[in-house]
């Protein structure tokens, strides 16, 4: 899990509510988050499904993350037998952390096809290095 597999999470989780502020939105989040210029003609209609599906992946992605990091905040101790790694709550987080971590693994390597092609759908191309 690199900084851009962040960002492509990041870019994934913005580019389905990208699509109410048009063009202009969608290129600058793809040239912040992806590091890819507008060059070609965006063709919306066929990157919304790619889009979709990314959105869904970085919510539950950012879902577990969010549920890992906070899960000690919400204990309630009333029933630490009954949890994933109970008793302890150690040992509770333990557990769902490498749940957590197998689960986002996948997503990132996901998103990466996905954020590329809609990306491409959109009319995006690398940036190029001077």
């Amino acid at each position: 899990m690199t900084i851009s597999d962040w960002k492509r999470a990041i870019y994934a989780l913005l580019v389905l509510p990208g699509y109410l502020g048009g063009a202009k939105v969608q290129r600058g989040l793809a040239r912040r988050w992806l590091g890819r210029e507008t060059g070609g003609r965006p063709r919306f209609v066929a990157a919304f499904g790619p889009s979709a599906v990314a959105f869904l992946l970085a919510l539950l992605l950012f879902y577990l993350v969010g549920r890992i990091a906070t899960y000690g905040l919400f204990w309630t101790g009333s029933d630490p037998e009954g949890t994933w790694g109970g008793p302890t709550l150690a040992g509770a987080w333990i557990v769902h952390f490498l749940i957590a971590a197998g689960m986002a693994v996948p997503i990132f390597l996901a998103l990466r096809p996905l954020t590329g092609l809609q990306a491409r759908l959109l009319g995006g191309s690398a940036v190029k290095a001077h």
